[in-house]
């Protein structure tokens, strides 16, 4: 039972994951699309890899991530997506995605939000959520791309309304405590060390990024009392239109 509830916390925050409204937006703040490969440590070992990649789409953008882990007889793979726009720099999201297989039961998970008719629908049969429609409402992927617009605008510290796969609303807190020059798969790395911080929680999460690479996320770590739980590091990466590329040795 000890083993379950540590993969499970193992595998929790691992998301590094069709209604399109048909109005044209203003994308005034445009991302750079990429490619990134990461591999999975826990205590120095591999235990898989993980690829997030973003494009840009005909309504604005889509954001993915996929994730194929295993440790001792449990296994975890996973493929998120969020389809999103940008209005005067905030990401407005309008589909999320998620399914996972492995160990457990199969699970699926669909987010649909409507900017016209401020309408939230949940899964594959689109029940409309009994909620009141808010205008900076996020996604479970989505926010990450939000940090890298606030962090190219300046800030240091962060508040995200996160809808999380059922969609229900979780306020995220997040501030960068550090640079700090990394040593990873990817190759020696400036970034900033950023903190998630949370009342009353015996979590610890942090990440990094690089302002070189256009804040790409290129480092997460993840523990409980301290005690690793996961730590995600950048392995290659395609920057677009730039193409910016570097493979480990």
């Amino acid at each position: 039972m000890m083993m379950k509830t540590k993969w499970r916390l193992y595998t929790s925050f691992i998301m590094l994951t069709a209604l399109f409204s048909s109005a044209t937006y203003a994308d005034t703040t445009p991302l750079t699309s990429f490619e990134a490969d990461y591999i999975v440590y826990r205590a120095g070992k591999s235990h898989g890899t993980a690829h997030r990649y973003l494009t840009h789409t005909e309504q604005g953008y889509e954001l993915g991530y996929s994730s194929d882990i295993s440790w001792m007889i449990f296994s975890d793979k996973r493929q998120e997506t969020s389809n999103f726009i940008i209005e005067n720099g905030s990401i407005k999201p309008l589909r999320y995605t998620m399914q996972r297989s492995g160990t457990g039961p199969n699970r699926y998970y669909e987010l649909n939000l409507n900017p016209e008719t401020k309408v939230v629908t949940e899964g594959k049969a689109r029940k409309t959520k009994a909620i009141k429609w808010q205008e900076d409402w996020l996604d479970p992927i989505s926010y990450q791309l939000q940090l890298v617009l606030d962090l190219k605008a300046g800030k240091t510290e962060f508040h995200y309304n996160v809808l999380n796969r059922s969609g229900n609303s979780k306020t995220y807190h997040y501030k960068v405590v550090a640079e700090e020059m990394l040593a990873l798969p990817y190759g020696n790395t400036k970034t900033l060390r950023i903190v998630r911080t949370e009342q009353n929680s015996n979590k610890q999460i942090y990440a990094w990024v690089a302002p070189e690479l256009d804040y790409m996320l290129v480092r997460l770590w993840s523990g409980e009392d301290n005690v690793e739980q996961f730590d995600v590091q950048l392995h290659k990466l395609a920057l677009t239109p730039t193409m910016q590329t570097n493979d480990a040795p």
